[in-house]
């Protein structure tokens, strides 16, 4: 049976990811601060530590999930973003490539400028923010060390959370009100995909390791703002929609991409495929929490 590593277990995606992948394989998890049995708690500045783990569980793949991923934090934070995305993430990569380990790193389509959508894995890259350049620059890192390694782009995620504002999307249900007007982005064009979709399509590539190596697009395709998804949890949550306002023209901190559309051209020719409405999965996401 193949072991795998992931770091980055405690957060949203890391702990889906964790949770599907332990039915098919040994997985050994990794986090920070917040990481508990059976996860283990690894400092990926640590680079000693790090060796040490790699050379204790010898894992076959590591997905690289951790990572700063809020673009005005990133901004507000550049030190501590590039030791995390860029440094963390080449080290790694390197210490995988010496040791036979497949090596998956997590990126986004915020590599590109959102000027000609959809993207192949192809397209020349162009990000606009400083998150955008760390997984850039983590990106053209991992390659170099080796072609063996992977690179799966994803788009905003969402999933089963452990508190709303754990995810861009599923916070927008914070964010609206019964009672009072509230604003939302109605400008950028958006592909809310589900972590648990994310971990199928690993899961698959990761059954046959001869697939894995170089760049992978994984995204859904239901395009919408943040204004829309306000509208379609409004609904659900039984509020008017009369009282959201959308926002047509850029309003945040750190520059965005107007539209980052992935084109998951390979998976699509290896027939994987992983995908759910977005108005039936946020309904159960938003009745989980307030129950």
């Amino acid at each position: 049976m193949q072991k795998i590593m992931i770091t980055g277990a405690t957060g949203l995606l890391g702990r889906t990811l964790y949770n599907t992948l332990i039915n098919d394989f040994e997985v050994i998890g990794t986090g920070f601060s917040r990481a508990k049995a059976p996860l283990h708690s690894l400092d990926l500045g640590n680079q000693h530590a790090v060796i040490d783990f790699l050379e204790h569980h010898k894992p076959d793949a590591l997905v690289h999930a951790a990572a700063e991923r809020k673009p005005d934090v990133c901004e507000a934070a550049p030190e501590q973003t590039i030791a995390l995305n860029v440094a963390a993430s080449e080290f790694l990569a390197k210490q995988c490539a010496q040791r036979g380990i497949h090596f998956i790193f997590i990126s986004t389509d915020y590599v590109f400028d959102g000027k000609a959508p959809p993207y192949l894995e192809s397209a020349q890259t162009a990000p606009l923010n400083l998150y955008g350049r760390t997984k850039q620059q983590a990106e053209q890192a991992v390659i170099t060390q080796s072609k063996q390694h992977s690179i799966i782009r994803v788009p905003v995620l969402y999933g089963d959370v452990a508190e709303l504002a754990e995810s861009a999307v599923s916070v927008i249900a914070t964010q609206i009100s019964a009672t009072e007007k509230t604003q939302h982005d109605n400008w950028a064009v958006r592909y809310p995909t589900h972590v648990e979709d994310i971990a199928f399509t690993l899961r698959d590539l990761l059954k046959h390791p001869a697939n894995l190596g170089g760049i992978f697009h994984i995204s859904d395709t239901q395009a919408m703002s943040k204004y829309q998804m306000a509208y379609i949890m409004a609904n659900i949550l039984g509020y008017s929609s009369t009282l959201l306002e959308p926002i047509d023209q850029p309003s945040q901190s750190a520059a965005r991409p107007h539209n980052c559309a992935l084109a998951d051209s390979r998976l699509n020719n290896l027939g994987i495929t992983h995908q759910r409405d977005f108005k039936v999965a946020i309904g159960k996401i938003l009745r989980n929490v307030a129950t």
